[in-house]
């Protein structure tokens, strides 16, 4: 073989190498290293991020009713089927956490303002006389 032929081939390598390191670097996908396999896994978004709460955050976080304390989150539901967050168990109504007892309601119904405060649009006495929720329903 002649010393141009390898040199030619070696140039057009390098090319293509090169080429491969700046798309890798354009679509902000980390260049996988020789013998890495890609991962299952897709990253997750900023913009999904930003949307996006930590669930330990929201269990003790107090919810309003109007301007007055109604309670605190105690714990979160998901759907398995869905993998979607359905609702939010309250711990409502006692005097220093005795006599509360637990509710769900509905995810939809929790409102949540740009300083992460939670709300509902309904009264405490709704949240008086709403069934009380029992995590031994739960299979």
């Amino acid at each position: 073989m002649s010393n141009r032929w390898i040199d030619g081939f070696a140039a057009a390598l390098a090319l293509a190498l090169l080429a491969a390191t700046a798309y890798a670097q354009n679509t902000g996908a980390p260049a996988a290293a020789p013998g890495d396999k890609p991962s299952p896994v897709a990253a997750i978004d900023d913009a999904t991020l930003a949307r996006s709460a930590r669930a330990t955050k929201l269990i003790g976080s107090h919810v309003y009713v109007q301007d007055s304390d109604a309670g605190k989150i105690a714990d979160i539901l998901i759907d398995r089927e869905r993998a979607a967050v359905t609702a939010a168990v309250l711990s409502v109504g006692g005097f220093l956490d005795i006599g509360e007892k637990l509710v769900a309601i509905p995810i939809t119904d929790i409102k949540i303002d740009s300083e992460a405060r939670f709300s509902l649009d309904m009264s405490k006495d709704d949240l008086k006389n709403a069934p009380t929720f029992d995590f031994a329903r739960m299979k």
